[in-house]
């Protein structure tokens, strides 16, 4: 089965955004300085030497501004080497930055530490595909899953630089062969879009619960609903935190397709979140708020109710005008790493200023791009709908064997 370990940029702040125009800007400009470093050494530097000197002497010559450009190794070694950038404007997509917090990303390997296999996952903008994010072993924190359509960072869920990405499909340019494991993307017509499931993975499950009809969207989705089991984890704690996830086999044919369709239903919600029904919360709005107001909706820095020594978890204070009432208690219960769902979404929609860049993420732009003023506000609300739902699915899934 094809796999990757998730995306590495290495300046996170300035190949991430929650505004395309910022990002586009923020690009530009590293591109432009380091461009302008490239012209200049090759003018004053002496070009003379081994590589690994020439290398020594760019590092030296680099203006090590970080307002301008963030240097990793493999800069130094293309300035050494004279290598111009140039705007890849294909490089511009969509991440799963954290859990229910897409980013813009630029993905190029220029200005990313390591892209992984994500050009065989993810190949153009447009290329559809879906991928299990899962915490990989010797993580420092707990082990959870994340179904994405959208590139995945490689802190997630704050897992470590080992946690894998498992996608549904990868893509390559060679012909599709005259089989049901290969077809032409509709989006891609030269690319070939490729199963990744194992064809001997499929042939074992056919046999053991005999039922042709087994495919491998029903595999996928098998293992989306196994790795959410309760008593999966509990049983394989300790293997878990030390190697790869093992999938075992369900009791009955009966079992097998309620963990399909167990997997089916949480991908929805966790890949389709924008779209979830917003749970009912209450909102309650001081007298002084004025929804045609710029700043109605926007965010600062959302908090929990009460104070931080003894929060009020029901309650959600959204900005200075809106309080959301009335979070039922299990919607706490769905973890996503140390954290719960609702919990990532205070903590990563705030406006974060980058000191050593001073570049300014603000999330509100997602909202304001979009033209959904209410965007936040509504995610805090689907956000809470998925968790329960999610609590409600993983508490109905089927016994596992011992």
């Amino acid at each position: 089965m094809h796999r990757t370990l998730g995306l590495v940029t290495s300046r996170d702040a300035w190949c991430y955004s929650s505004s395309k125009r910022q990002l586009r800007d923020n690009i530009r400009r590293a591109v432009t300085f380091y461009n302008g470093q490239v012209k200049a050494f090759q003018d004053t530097a002496s070009l003379s030497g081994s590589a690994t000197q020439r290398k020594a002497q760019a590092k030296r010559f680099a203006v090590n501004d970080s307002r301008q450009f963030h240097w990793d190794a493999k800069n130094y070694g293309d300035l050494a080497n004279g290598k111009f950038y140039a705007v890849n404007h294909d490089g511009f997509r969509i991440s799963a930055y954290r859990p229910f917090f897409k980013q813009r990303l630029y993905l190029d390997r220029r200005l990313n530490n390591s892209i992984r296999d994500f050009p065989e996952i993810y190949p153009t903008p447009d290329a559809y595909n879906v991928g299990i994010y899962i915490t990989g072993p010797g993580s420092s924190v707990p082990f959870s899953l994340l179904m994405t359509n959208a590139i995945a960072d490689s802190g997630l869920t704050s897992g470590n630089g080992s946690s894998p990405y498992i996608p549904r499909y990868y893509f390559a340019e060679t012909p599709p062969p005259r089989d049901n494991l290969r077809h032409s993307d509709e989006h891609n017509p030269h690319l070939t879009r490729v199963s990744n499931i194992n064809p001997e993975a499929l042939v074992e499950f056919r046999t053991r619960y005999e039922d042709s009809h087994i495919s491998d969207d029903d595999l996928f989705h098998y293992v989306y609903g196994v790795l959410h089991s309760a008593r999966f984890r509990d049983t394989f704690a300790n293997d878990l935190a030390k190697s790869q996830v093992r999938i075992p086999l369900a009791k009955s044919l009966a079992d097998f397709r309620a963990f399909v369709q167990a997997g089916r239903d949480l991908a929805d919600l966790h890949v389709n979140y924008e779209s979830a029904e917003p749970y009912p919360l209450e909102e309650i709005c001081s007298p002084e708020w004025n929804p045609s107001a710029r700043d109605a909706f926007r965010v600062t820095k959302m908090r929990y109710g009460g104070s931080a020594n003894d929060p009020d978890r029901s309650r959600i204070v959204y900005n200075a005008y809106i309080t959301l009432v009335g979070i039922p208690k299990e919607a706490h219960l769905y973890k996503l790493g140390s954290r719960s769902a609702l919990d990532w979404v205070i903590e990563r929609y705030q406006v974060r200023k980058h000191n050593q860049s001073g570049i300014v993420n603000d999330p509100n732009s997602w909202a304001d791009e979009a033209d959904e003023p209410r965007y936040i506000l509504d995610l805090a609300k689907r956000v809470t709908t998925v968790s329960i739902r999610t609590v409600q699915i993983v508490e109905n899934l089927p016994e596992l064997p011992d």
